[in-house]
């Protein structure tokens, strides 16, 4: 990976304008196809050789290459090399204008490769230029510098940055569960309820199955023994027999 740095590096220094008018060889549309087409099936690596080929022949940035860098971008993100998709997005702002959505892209890199400080520097250049926060990317960002949080072992940080996001009407059905576990981790059972509840309402489905099973976990420390049973069981009505849940209803049975 530190050749395919090494190429966005010189990439950059090229004094270039981005043009409008462009002229795109043959062999530059197939590169871009090919690598295309191999991000699609998660061969990342091959699909950065591909746009790499176009981009070390560039003299001049058109709207052609800044497209190829978006597509790189996203297959070091898709290759777990977080550093690299970050410094491709970070490119974007001097050979394309500046934008929320690329800072927030370059955010979320980061948050993944841990780098907090700069995860949450390149977050706030994104909220200066979007002030309702209303770009993509920005929901995705905070997530994942919550979940960076959260492994450095700052979960007070880590929930503050989700209460940000309910907060800003951002949050998904994943943020409310994280909220939901950490209230239950503190034995507030009434208050992870009411993320419980707040999540459901959502028509995202990404973690409504986990807000269903922790939802019956707290009518159960509640001591809600019927509702919590009536609740397991309609968890394996809908989405079937799981270990877990088949120990939690024999226990309530015997209750």
């Amino acid at each position: 990976m530190k050749q395919w740095k090494k190429k966005a590096a010189v990439f950059i220094l090229i004094p270039c304008l981005l043009s409008g008018c462009q002229k795109v060889s043959k062999e530059a549309a197939a590169s871009r196809e090919n690598g295309i087409a191999l991000l699609e099936a998660g061969d990342y690596e091959g699909a950065i050789g591909q746009f790499e080929s176009i981009i070390g022949q560039a003299r001049k940035v058109t709207s052609f290459e800044i497209d190829v860098l978006k597509y790189r971008a996203e297959a070091e993100y898709g290759l777990k090399d977080y550093q690299a998709a970050a410094h491709t997005y970070a490119t974007f702002s001097q050979v394309d204008e500046k934008s929320a959505e690329y800072c927030y892209l370059g955010a979320l890199s980061l948050a993944k490769a841990g780098a907090l400080t700069e995860a949450v520097a390149r977050l706030e250049e994104g909220r200066a230029l979007d002030g309702a926060l209303e770009k993509p990317g920005y929901g995705n960002a905070m997530a994942a510098l919550g979940e960076a949080y959260t492994l450095a072992g700052d979960k007070e940080a880590a929930d503050g940055i989700y209460k940000e996001l309910v907060a800003s009407g951002k949050a998904d059905t994943e943020i409310y569960n994280r909220l939901m576990i950490a209230e239950m981790e503190q034995g507030n059972y009434e208050e992870a309820l009411q993320f419980s509840g707040l999540g459901q309402a959502l028509s995202d489905d990404k973690a409504r199955k986990e807000l269903r099973f922790n939802e019956a976990v707290c009518y159960e420390y509640l001591g809600q023994y019927e509702r919590a049973l009536s609740l397991f069981q309609a968890y394996t009505e809908s989405y079937g027999s799981e270990e877990r849940v088949e120990h939690e209803i024999t226990f309530l049975e015997t209750r």
